[in-house]
């Protein structure tokens, strides 16, 4: 699903006196495995930075790399939504794309010099070649300054990150009532399998969502990453059954050389347990860290109150996150200006609805 882009060269000097002597281009495909190996190592990758994941989102994609020489100093992940506009394939499970920077090497005061002239340099590239631009950063990406040099706007998300370095530490470490959940679902009879059908999880995740009057998205899009994935050996669904085998709540994780990933669960409330959830995210974790070996767990965080207490309680390290957007000026002004039109027309309706009462 890539697609070319003009390379864009950039060797001026930016207006906050940073030199930049890089060239932005698309890579081809045969350039791909160096890519992969490149997201592997930087401290921003994540499996959803990989030709793995953005193939299986079946979403037009575009991968940059910023050059100096024949060395690639920094890379930049993002799905193509439409005409040149750049943003997340499938936002939803797709939490962070966007730019990677090279593993530390030397003095911080270099490191972070070097990580602002290849911003600057991805910054202009974009403004450049696209009249909107909207991705979500992962959180090991800290420094926006070179975005907001170049118009760009800058949100903030957050997440919860829980590091499993020392796991022994982790049950204690969370939260009360969520270590009696825990104890209560095992007491219960809750037993949770490992490596049940993706199925399962969505459909549970439907029910959550029917209760809410809400329609779940993403469906076949999950599937096809699913089964990319399991090819891989990166994702593992934990259903949780009570006492009677009936499904009463699962989650579904992904997983990079770094850490794994939340990213799709639900609960049946007609099974009446409501801490089924909570032992088969715990699982999870038990899974990440001692089968996995990983040294963290993302809950890839949501800012629906319910869902961020539920992760909240596990005693994750709360973890901010950046998206940038880009509006190229004269698609501001076409927006402002259709508003406009929206708002007198709104206006106009309702003088003839007040005329008519």
């Amino acid at each position: 699903m890539l697609t070319k882009s003009s390379a864009a060269v950039n060797r001026q000097t930016s207006s906050n006196g940073t030199s930049r002597d890089y060239e932005v281009r698309a890579l081809e495909p045969g350039e791909f495995v160096r890519w992969d190996e490149f997201v592997r190592q930087s401290p921003q990758g994540t499996l959803f930075h990989t030709t793995l994941w953005l193939e299986a989102a079946s979403v037009p994609y575009q991968l940059l790399g910023c050059f100096r020489g024949n060395e690639m100093r920094g890379g930049f992940a993002l799905g193509l939504l439409g005409n040149r506009t750049a943003g997340m394939p499938h936002r939803g499970i797709t939490p962070y794309l966007g730019i990677l920077y090279p593993a530390s090497q030397g003095k911080y005061v270099t490191e972070i010099s070097n990580n602002k002239e290849i911003g600057i340099a991805f910054a202009t590239f974009l403004a450049h070649e696209f009249r909107q631009v909207d991705i979500d950063f992962s959180p090991e990406v800290i420094d926006t300054m070179p975005f907001r040099w170049q118009g760009f706007t800058v949100g903030l998300g957050y997440t919860y990150r829980l590091s499993l370095a020392n796991f022994d530490s982790v049950f204690e470490n969370m939260d009360a009532a969520r270590r009696r959940n825990i104890v209560s679902a095992e007491k219960a009879g809750i037993r949770v399998e490992t490596g049940a059908d993706l199925e399962s999880i969505l459909r549970l995740r439907e029910i959550s969502f029917e209760r809410q009057h809400l329609t779940p998205l993403y469906e076949q899009t999950a599937h096809k990453i699913e089964r990319a994935l399991r090819s891989a050996d990166r994702c593992l669904a934990f259903l949780a059954r009570n006492k009677e085998d009936k499904p009463a709540g699962g989650v579904w994780i992904v997983w990079d050389e770094k850490r794994a990933y939340y990213l799709l669960g639900g609960y049946d409330h007609a099974a009446k347990s409501n801490n089924a959830v909570a032992l088969a995210m715990w699982r999870a974790i038990q899974y990440t860290a001692v089968n996995l070996r990983l040294a963290e767990f993302d809950f890839e965080g949501s800012v629906i109150p319910p869902v961020e207490r539920f992760f909240r309680k596990f005693g994750g390290t709360l973890t901010p996150s950046y998206r940038i957007r880009y509006r190229r000026p004269s698609v501001l002004g076409r927006t402002v200006s259709v508003g406009r039109r929206i708002a007198g027309k709104l206006k106009r309706m309702a003088l003839n609805t007040d005329q008519i009462q």
